[in-house]
């Protein structure tokens, strides 16, 4: 923490002009976000360890003692604010989940805002010559603006073990769909009008981009470009690449445009907040629909629409393929004699049994009740055979704990179907033979698998009859 805390205030004090408080401060901001994100580091030690960081970083560049340990109550004041509020939200606001969380952040970068300037804003008029008012204002607007863009970064920044998957889907997103890099392309191209054209209202510019950003990306790749773009229009300021009102005072101006910044961030982070419980909505919908919400297999309408695109593929792409049809046997004894509570565990442990043994890209779904059904991809029928036999050793062997203490035993009766590669049967056509294989299974005394090859010719003349 000590060696953090002393490279972003270090880094802070370079952007320092002479005669005047920090151009940028992250510490305080990284400071927060690290302890928010992490709370096992939120301890005294830890604490200990950023007023180390924070009283070499002045020492070291010159600072005097008093002032240095001055500076560094302001700045753990703002940051001890900001924990002990955000300790007060749950989990989803503080890694801005939801709808409002935009506002308590910015609620709270403000009090944390208020709490430094406080503390730490009596420093301003040794430092740079003002009121004290007037340096309470200037911290005030510094620490909202350092807040409101890098918290965002570091409380929605994936885990060490997620960023790879995160960078694999944006980068899919833009191969997959060439439209993808336009709000980037639109925003580096307001970006450079601004910077052309100039004048009040030009940090407006690229508000616009960032909205169409927040509702194409995550909210985290939002609040990246959000922090590169408000970083950029802060710096064209103060080099004054960007002139805002050639003859304001450079405190008043600085305020004044950390302020906008601050709100004008606010836009396309909430945007995009919104626009992740949306999608996080849609997902929790599509899973609802999809699966079942029992056994957590396919449900019916999914299966059959993800199974009959594998057998069009196979249509279009000639490649083996082989359907099963699974009846747990004598499954209403069961819950006529256990319960319905048994018949549900029966269930449930009947699919996990299943999903042991089929492979990864293999298609399993819940048909109704007892039944259940496999589509296995590119494979043959020695194969397909091989796994139908497993699956049904698999649950002959495997006893089912009821909650009452009891284990009961089971089997499963097997309908296998794989039609031939030249074939052009649809699902519908492979289920019904496949159920008709596992009837005969049935007749002939159950646990057992039955194979059948299908055929047009023989199916179509099944209807006939």
């Amino acid at each position: 923490m000590a060696g953090v805390v002393f490279a972003a205030s270090l880094f802070g004090i370079l952007t320092r002009p002479v005669g005047f408080l920090a151009a940028f401060w992250p510490a305080n901001a990284v400071l927060l976000g690290l302890m928010v994100r992490y709370p096992q580091l939120a301890t005294p030690s830890g604490w200990l360890a950023a007023t180390a960081g924070y009283l070499a970083a002045d020492l070291v560049t010159g600072g005097g003692l008093l002032m240095t340990i001055w500076l560094t109550a302001g700045n753990l004041a703002g940051a001890m604010t900001g924990v002990f509020l955000f300790s007060r939200l749950n989990a989803e606001h503080r890694h801005l989940r939801r709808p409002l969380s935009m506002l308590y952040l910015f609620a709270i970068c403000a009090a944390t805002g208020v709490a430094a300037a406080a503390v730490g804003g009596g420093a301003g008029p040794v430092l740079i010559g003002k009121p004290w008012w007037t340096s309470c204002a200037f911290w005030f607007a510094t620490e909202l603006v350092n807040g409101i863009l890098l918290l965002p970064v570091i409380l929605t920044v994936p885990r060490p073990g997620d960023i790879r998957s995160w960078k694999g889907q944006l980068f899919n997103q833009f191969r997959t769909d060439g439209a993808a890099a336009l709000p980037v392309l639109t925003l580096l191209a307001s970006m450079v009008c601004s910077l052309l054209l100039g004048g009040p209202g030009a940090i407006m510019f690229s508000v616009p981009a960032l909205l169409w950003c927040a509702l194409s990306y995550d909210i985290f790749t939002t609040a990246c470009l959000t922090l590169l773009y408000c970083s950029w229009m802060l710096v064209a300021v103060s080099m004054g690449a960007l002139v805002i009102h050639p003859n304001a005072d450079y405190i008043d101006q600085t305020m004044s445009i950390r302020l906008g910044i601050s709100l004008l961030a606010l836009g396309p982070l909430t945007a995009a907040g919104i626009n992740s419980v949306k999608e996080e909505l849609l997902r929790s919908l599509n899973h609802a629909v999809s699966y079942d919400f029992l056994t957590k297999a396919l449900a019916r309408r999914a299966f059959m629409e993800k199974g009959g695109a594998l057998v069009r593929q196979r249509s279009s792409r000639p490649r083996r393929l082989a359907v099963l049809m699974m009846d747990i046997d004598h499954f209403k004894r069961v819950n006529d004699h256990y319960g319905h509570a048994a018949g549900d565990q029966v269930l449930v442990s009947f699919v996990s049994m299943v999903a042991s043994v089929l492979r990864e890209d293999d298609l399993f779904g819940r048909l109704g009740g007892e039944e259940f059904a496999v589509v296995l991809p590119n494979i043959d029928p020695v194969d397909a055979a091989a796994i139908a036999e497993r699956l049904r050793a698999k649950v002959e062997t495997t006893p089912v704990a009821l909650k009452e203490g009891e284990e009961l035993r089971i089997t499963v009766s097997v309908g296998l179907v794989y039609p031939p590669e030249s074939s052009s049967l649809t699902l519908d056509r492979l289920l019904t033979e496949a159920d008709a294989a596992l009837y005969r299974s049935k007749q002939a005394g159950r646990n057992r698998v039955t194979t059948a090859q299908a055929h047009d010719s023989r199916f179509d003349r099944d209807l006939s009859s």
